[in-house]
């Protein structure tokens, strides 16, 4: 091409001009036509060239040097290559992307081509070419190629994780045939399954090979229920590992199944090592049971304990059916239980509860549930289809066992047992009510003497359900205020005053009838309302103290009975404070089993908190309880007030005589006031003030008035007005 002659370039200008079809597409498409004379130097651009770049038409300023000048730097060495190639005969085609400047100084990216045409008659050749503005092509080919590295960047970054996870990512595949495949799992997962990389590769079904047999068992319908509904899939399985101590590990395959167009199943999921999550569930599972086996247990004798009883017995009622045999429930309780713990100590109480334990698992079949309830209180519960008989025969043998001389520390317990049964057999009872009645069945065999096995019957039954009702009638008196302040005189033993008087609760119904305590109190006692008693009785005394002082009638003193639960009642010294303020004395009246043999802190507290308000305390019904002197002077009390029973006979015999003037001899001994309960006859008076009495309460002098009766009967035996000197 270097040899050819020259020629004028203007040939090709003057080819267009007369080919208006091929000068009006490249137009439309916005492409730009040149051509180039080697030889000459000539060259020619069509007005898309300039339209491109933004400059003037100006044909006459168009040179080649002008064109190399405006290609970007880092394209020029490039675009003038691939040119010269073309111009040398290197290549039959030239072809260049390379940048142009603009004439706002932007850079255009233009695509050229070009061929070299030779002609005859030795003229010289001609290159002619076509170019096109390829600018948002390469601006978006620079897009896509960012795209593809972000996206590749990405892939990496997700490939790194993925292998460095500890977590195995998988692809599992299904065909219709059932064909098993894995397009993709991360390296974790061949060390989690066990399994070579090879292997998976050459047989899919290689992923299983490790699993253990029963956990495969479930994996294959798993598998298929997943497939058949396109549901989750989720399973925690064993694999076989010889690399691990144990020998296996607990893993957790999650994935999720989507159907393929062919009708295959494709699962995206992962597999974690959940070995130790499975450990620790184990550990913490071990751990409810032990506590719910402490829960359920008693600590000391290991027999299941009242909680445990009551599930069982509720577990049964809902077994209930028409054909269903009765439940037999025993209650037992320890006779003289009390009396070894007082005497050996507790720790030889603890080791005779331990005993009696063992014994009740020695005398019970396997089906029988026995179980410790309280203190020295135990149950069995017969096993299912036991009859009353079968209790009995137990209760026999238990008691046998137990008749063995029991030693502790080489010193005998002796102990014994008293049983109550009941069944559900029995008229209307259901296995709620089991405990309650087998209790009353004990307490029916205490009372008649002990070592004694008494069954539920209907007699009881209907004692209960009276007790009952009477608990229903108390609460509501409680709520009513029907309980109401009565008044015992107390008189002086030497002057004949009166000194004070003893508050009492009566409970008077609606039809103005009044029930004595010994009717109400122990049910009261068993509802715990006696501390409710106490207050409503206290409150009334408040207002009926006020309106005598109104009337002239200044009592000296107020003794009011005040039961343990009142005692752990904060405001009870407040309670008496206008008592306090108006001059009245105050005593609180103690049976002597309320704090004498057990630490109350709370009760001696509220002692305390009496004495300093300058409210004296007295021991009521002394010396019938089980209460020990050492005991009364840890109280400290102010008074004794001597029951009933001690005084009923001092005027018959000598032995009651002796007893009762011991006792007021101990009391003067240790500066402690006396009151005689149940002074009756002016003959009882003259004795017991012989002996050394301070104070009479009884019939003799008044029974318990109410508040008007009171009232009166100060006034007829001249007790009105200014209150009298002390004992």
């Amino acid at each position: 091409m270097s040899k050819v002659a020259s020629a004028s370039s203007n040939e090709f200008s003057d080819f267009l001009k007369t080919d208006m079809r091929i000068r009006s597409a490249t137009e439309a498409a916005n492409v730009a036509l040149w051509s180039y004379c080697p030889d000459t130097g000539e060259n020619w651009a069509s007005s898309t060239w300039f339209d491109i770049l933004g400059y003037d038409h100006d044909v006459n300023a168009l040179s080649l040097e002008r064109w190399l000048d405006l290609i970007h730097e880092d394209d020029a060495q490039m675009a003038q290559r691939a040119f010269a190639d073309l111009v040398d005969g290197k290549t039959d085609i030239y072809r260049a992307d390379f940048r142009l400047r603009a004439r706002d100084g932007s850079w255009r990216w233009i695509g050229a081509s070009g061929t070299a045409v030779e002609r005859a008659d030795d003229r010289p050749a001609i290159v002619y070419g076509m170019a096109m503005d390829i600018t948002e092509r390469k601006k978006t080919e620079a897009k896509l190629a960012q795209t593809a590295r972000t996206a590749e960047r990405h892939r990496e970054r997700l490939f790194r994780l993925a292998e460095n996870s500890p977590a195995a990512l998988f692809e599992f595949h299904m065909d219709r045939e059932g064909t098993v495949s894995l397009p993709y799992m991360t390296t974790v997962a061949h060390a989690l399954l066990g399994v070579a990389a090879d292997d998976v590769a050459e047989d899919g079904l290689a992923v299983f090979k490790n699993i253990f047999e029963e956990d495969m068992a479930k994996m294959g319908p798993a598998i298929e229920e997943s497939r058949a509904k396109l549901k989750p899939f989720k399973l925690r399985y064993r694999v076989h590992r010889a690399d691990l101590e144990s020998g296996y590990a607990w893993l957790q395959a999650s994935s999720v199944p989507r159907r393929e167009e062919d009708g295959g199943t494709l699962w995206f999921g992962s597999i974690y090592d959940v070995t130790t999550e499975v450990e620790r569930e184990a550990l913490l599972a071990h751990a409810r049971d032990n506590m719910r086996h402490l829960a359920l247990h008693d600590g000391l004798t290991g027999l299941p304990n009242r909680r445990r009883l009551d599930e069982h017995l509720k577990e049964r009622s809902t077994q209930h059916s028409a054909d269903r045999p009765p439940d037999v429930l025993m209650r037992i309780d320890l006779d003289r239980f009390k009396y070894v713990n007082d005497t050996l100590g507790h720790a030889a109480g603890d080791a005779v509860l331990c005993h009696v334990a063992r014994v009740l698992s020695l005398s019970t079949g396997t089906d029988d549930l026995c179980s410790r309830v309280g203190g020295d209180e135990f149950c069995v519960l017969m096993g299912t289809g036991k009859s009353v008989e079968d209790a009995r025969v137990t209760a026999a043998a238990i008691e046998e066992r137990l008749g063995t001389p029991f030693f502790y520390e080489g010193k005998i317990c002796r102990f014994g047992a008293s049983f109550g049964i009941a069944t559900s057999a029995q008229g209307s009872i259901v296995t709620g009510d089991l405990m309650s009645f087998a209790d009353a069945a004990l307490y029916e065999a205490k009372a008649a003497g002990r070592g004694r096995v008494e069954v539920f019957s209907r007699q009881l039954h209907d004692g209960i359900l009276e007790n009952r009702r009477l608990a229903a009638e108390i609460e509501g008196a409680i709520e009513n205020r029907a309980f109401e302040p009565f008044f015992q005189p107390q008189v002086s033993a030497h002057s004949g005053d009166l000194v004070g008087a003893e508050v009492l609760a009566r409970w008077r119904r609606a039809d103005g009838s009044v029930v004595p305590p010994d009717k109400f109190m122990p049910v009261a006692e068993q509802i715990r309302a006696v501390p409710l008693i106490d207050r409503v009785v206290m409150e009334r005394t408040v207002a009926i103290v006020d309106g005598w002082r109104s009337e002239g009638l200044m009592l000296p003193k107020l003794s009011f009975n005040v039961s343990a639960g009142r005692l752990h009642d904060k405001t009870l010294v407040a309670a008496v404070r206008d008592f306090l303020d108006w001059g009245v004395k105050v005593s609180f009246e103690l049976l002597e089993s309320i704090l004498l043999e057990e630490e109350d802190g709370v009760a001696r507290r509220t002692i305390e908190l009496a004495r300093d308000a300058g409210i004296s305390i007295e021991i009521d019904d002394f010396g019938t309880g089980h209460a020990s002197i050492l005991g009364v002077l840890e109280v400290s009390p102010d008074v004794l007030k001597i029951d009933r029973r001690l005084t009923a006979n001092v005027v018959e015999t000598q032995q009651s005589r002796d007893l009762v003037a011991s006792i007021f001899g101990i009391a003067k001994s240790l500066g402690i006031r006396t009151t005689a309960e149940g002074v009756e006859t002016p003959m009882q008076a003259d004795v017991l003030r012989q002996l050394g009495c301070d104070v009479f309460q009884g019939y003799l002098y008044a029974k318990p008035l109410a508040a008007a009766d009171f009232f009166q009967w100060a006034g007829e035996n001249g007790f009105s007005g200014a209150a009298p000197r002390n004992p």
